[in-house]
């Protein structure tokens, strides 16, 4: 698949002749309407014309691999171990824990930045507020704040945005944070959905373990 520069940060890629948003977020694939998101309202919040998007049947018990220039399917994983991979309503997610807090996080290529529940989130380091969108709620601020990461043995800071309440879905499920593609700023990311594993490969020029 070839990967296609995006302002918003968000994925999309050439599949198959079709512009498609890759979304490890949504559990099926559709060129149209899923469960109330339409690809129309989905192409004017990334400023492109899409054909579809590619959910996660479409990635089954294959390796989907990310870097911030390239997306490949069914290439190989690496030998590390990596972090397993569970699933809520069919879409991956992972043990973590943020500010030393163990939890689970959802990781979804279809947003562009991450977001941490209230109950977790430290608001000591304000750095900046950016515009994100989300098809069932339009466009709204958030205010990022600096947080402390743990995923497998890789220990980062990052900013995140606080989970908005609108999003409490994703609390009720036992899911504390969403990982968008800003962890591509520091890291390749490989999902083996063959053996449901997440690896992390840092591409952070200087990059060591806080």
């Amino acid at each position: 698949m070839q990967k296609y520069d995006n302002s918003t940060g968000h994925i999309i890629a050439d599949f198959d002749g079709k512009l498609m948003l890759v979304d490890t977020g949504a559990a099926k694939t559709f060129y149209d309407e899923y469960e109330g998101v339409r690809i129309n309202d989905l192409s004017r919040m990334v400023g492109q014309p899409l054909d579809g998007v590619l959910g996660m049947d479409s990635f089954e018990g294959r390796v989907l691999s990310i870097t911030r220039d390239t997306i490949h399917l069914n290439g190989a994983p690496p030998d590390d171990k990596g972090v397993p991979l569970n699933y809520i309503a069919g879409v991956p997610c992972v043990d973590i824990k943020i500010n030393e807090v163990p939890c689970s996080a959802v990781i979804k290529t279809g947003a562009s930045i991450s977001y941490i529940s209230e109950r977790l989130i430290l608001r000591d380091k304000y750095t900046r507020s950016v515009n994100d969108s989300h098809p069932y709620y339009g466009s709204f601020r958030v205010k990022m704040f600096v947080n402390y990461f743990s995923i497998s043995n890789k220990n980062y800071f990052a900013d995140a945005g606080e989970l908005p309440g609108k999003f409490a879905l994703h609390s009720s499920a036992g899911i504390d944070a969403i990982i968008g593609t800003d962890l591509l700023d520091r890291f390749d990311v490989i999902m083996d959905f063959s053996e449901n594993r997440l690896h992390l490969i840092s591409n952070y020029p200087g990059y060591s373990q806080p």
